[in-house]
């Protein structure tokens, strides 16, 4: 695919591969998911309309005159229903990082420092400590409160965390509520962000 800067207003030009009426909705659609989900990092608008397009390019042949929707109204919910998998994919992959242990014994470099020889012991028994504490508090939480916990952990806004789960704010609200009443009986009230 031969892609040229537009020098003019920073876009990339496509040459005949897509119509005017194709990058201007994948750029609709592009912009519309940056303001969504403004809190995701390391998106940029181009990369996202060029991702679409690439999209399209293999799916638009599935759209077939006369099935109710236009091919704008089709191209729209090709290119969002990639976006909010690109999204998902994105979440699960944040997910499986925070959850990679680390051996305290492993050697960090060639001088084969490790960490456990960089924490002080008060703090390595302490921490061991907190995380049981934390598991035990985790346990005591409904699904759904877990769920809340895991999409909060993940940054979104409460708003976003009641459109996920379709549930009402206030529902969610009082979950975080909750949440926080079994962490400050375990002790943990620092850990309730």
């Amino acid at each position: 695919m031969s892609e040229e800067e537009d020098s003019s207003e920073g876009r990339l030009s496509y040459g005949d591969l897509f119509e005017d009426w194709e990058i201007s909705v994948a750029r609709r659609v592009a912009a519309q998911f940056l303001r969504n989900y403004p809190w995701l990092q390391g998106l940029d608008l181009n990369d996202l309309v060029q991702e679409g397009l690439i999209h399209w390019h293999f799916h638009r042949s599935s759209f077939h005159e006369g099935k109710g929707a236009s091919a704008r109204t089709y191209m729209t919910r090709v290119l969002n229903t990639q976006l909010k998998l690109m999204l998902r994919q994105q979440l699960t992959d944040k997910r499986r990082a925070s959850h990679v242990a680390e051996s305290l014994d492993r050697p960090l470099g060639e001088d084969e420092t490790t960490l456990a020889d960089l924490i002080p012991a008060d703090e390595i028994v302490s921490g061991i400590y907190t995380r049981v504490d934390i598991e035990s508090a985790l346990e005591e939480l409904t699904p759904l409160q877990r769920s809340i916990c895991d999409l909060l952990s993940q940054d979104y806004p409460v708003k976003k965390v009641a459109d996920h789960l379709g549930k009402p704010r206030s529902t969610v609200r009082d979950e975080i509520k909750r949440i926080r009443q079994i962490f400050f009986r375990k002790g943990l009230g620092d850990f309730q962000d």
